[in-house]
């Protein structure tokens, strides 16, 4: 099942890799970009532990992946900054179909806009992002507004080991602002793990 679903990442990578990179690349290069990256990844993977959850472990192969993506662009001379935005770009085409998975099936049995986010949000930390890998802890909120707080996240911790932290909160991280919007709400955090705070403190706000 995990060998499945990492298949379905590279495929959609490459996909919206095409789309993402054409106005920068030739489709060669962007071929070429592709493949180098795999190869990146193969070695990474080597390196990867298993996680205590299946979602975890699919969640650092990912974020290797992600890795082996950013050191390929940099190697050809692409600045930080574009990288990462380049990055963010694909990685939000994929994103959102999860997210719009996740919308689609918590909307079948709710009554009300924060039922459906509340389900949607709990769909989401049940796969991938599931404890004991991830920490959760419920948070009061107020109304209208799902809180919690992420106390543990392995993503973080995987690139901040290779020094990243600052592409894992300009990416990986800000995609659930996107995601928010796409679920009628309004995230408001005011830190995450990845850029330095102890914790990710969610609070989905209806729209």
């Amino acid at each position: 099942m995990r060998r499945l679903i990492l298949f379905w990442f590279r495929r959609q990578a490459a996909k919206a890799a095409m789309h993402v990179l054409s106005p920068y690349f030739e489709r060669s290069e962007i071929l070429d970009i592709l493949r180098n990256y795999w190869q990146r990844y193969q070695v990474l993977k080597l390196e990867i532990s298993q996680m205590p959850t299946m979602g975890g472990t699919i969640m650092i192969h990912l974020s290797a992946m992600s890795t082996a993506f950013y050191e390929e662009l940099i190697s050809r001379g692409i600045s930080k900054e574009v990288t990462t935005q380049l990055f963010y770009n694909i990685a939000w085409k994929i994103y959102k179909k999860m997210g719009r998975l996740s919308w689609r099936l918590a909307g079948w049995s709710s009554l009300n806009s924060y039922s459906r986010l509340l389900k949607a949000t709990k769909l989401f930390r049940t796969f991938p992002f599931n404890s004991p890998s991830y920490l959760w802890s419920d948070v009061p909120a107020g109304d209208n507004v799902v809180g919690f707080d992420c106390l543990k996240c392995p993503v973080a911790e995987y690139f901040k080991a290779r020094g990243l932290s600052d592409f894992c909160a300009k990416t990986w991280c800000d995609l659930d602002y996107p995601l928010a919007n796409m679920w009628d709400a309004e995230l408001k955090r005011t830190g995450s793990i990845a850029a330095g705070a102890k914790k990710c403190d969610f609070r989905w706000i209806v729209k």
